[in-house]
């Protein structure tokens, strides 16, 4: 199958949702678990992304969770994000619709990747103690500890597909994958068509320390996951120093560093983190 095909099909086994808050719709997708009774699980997206960056991981969640996801406002199919944008603006408007979506107080496990990451600690923190696990997948957030990429310039619409491919695949290569072997079609798709609909810059949110602020702030527990040759997190010295926050605001709190593995964890070890998410 072609890499629109694939996420076609597997949209098409979704329920689809909309919320209006604050003047900014929201795209939602979920998919039902064929276990009677399975618990909610949330899954947020990275900067310029969408629910497709989660697209090697629901399938296998299901075996759990009832899967929902959700375009952050300015991405994806959501529609553009009102200024100013503010990590807490674009946490208010999905805890809104959250809210509006699911009955109060029932409990939901909440996954972030990158960006994602940080609003979804700030949603735990919000939610309280309606939210069970808060799972960060090399999530930003951290201030100085955070790296920002050097990338190409993205390629406009009038660039030749073979040179925008190389174009995305040099930038995937130096931001989301440590193993440039593991840049297939489906990643090369999901990077090009979330590039393509991206309105909302978030590389500067992301480089705060609105994370690190929030973490003392989650009840749920904190489960952390980040590649070993993460390229936003700084090496190894860093990477310590995030673990070192999460111990001493949860001194159980969860750590896992990934062998050879980049930033874009979720798809490039996606067993390895659906086990993780999924050993509740």
């Amino acid at each position: 199958m072609s890499p629109d095909a694939v996420l076609s099909a597997l949209a098409a086994r979704a329920s689809e949702h909309h919320t209006q808050e604050q003047g900014c719709r929201l795209a939602w997708k979920r998919w039902s678990s064929p276990v009677a009774g399975a618990p909610s699980l949330l899954l947020i997206h990275g900067g310029f992304g969408s629910w497709t960056h989660w697209a090697a991981n629901i399938e296998a969640l299901l075996q759990d969770f009832n899967v929902w996801t959700v375009d952050l406002p300015g991405l994806g199919a959501s529609g553009d994000m009102p200024r100013p944008w503010s990590t807490a603006a674009i946490t208010d408007q999905v805890l809104a619709g959250w809210r509006s979506l699911r009955p109060a107080g029932e409990p939901v496990d909440i996954a972030g990747f990158s960006f994602g990451g940080l609003i979804a600690g700030q949603l735990a923190a919000a939610l309280g103690q309606a939210c069970r696990r808060c799972i960060l997948v090399g999530a930003s957030g951290f201030g100085p500890l955070h790296v920002q990429a050097d990338l190409l310039p993205p390629p406009g619409p009038d660039v030749p597909a073979e040179v925008a491919e190389a174009i995305h695949r040099e930038n995937l290569s130096r931001l989301m994958f440590h193993d440039p072997a593991m840049i297939d079609a489906l990643a090369l798709y999901i990077h090009a068509d979330n590039l393509a609909r991206h309105r909302l810059r978030s590389r500067g949110m992301a480089g705060s320390n609105d994370l690190a602020d929030t973490l003392g702030q989650i009840s749920a527990r904190l489960v952390g996951i980040w590649g070993e040759y993460d390229a936003t997190a700084g090496g190894m010295e860093n990477l310590r120093a995030r673990e070192s926050l999460f111990t001493s605001v949860q001194p159980a709190a969860e750590f896992h560093i990934l062998p050879g593995v980049g930033h874009w964890a979720i798809f490039e070890a996606a067993p390895e983190v659906n086990r993780l998410i999924l050993a509740r």
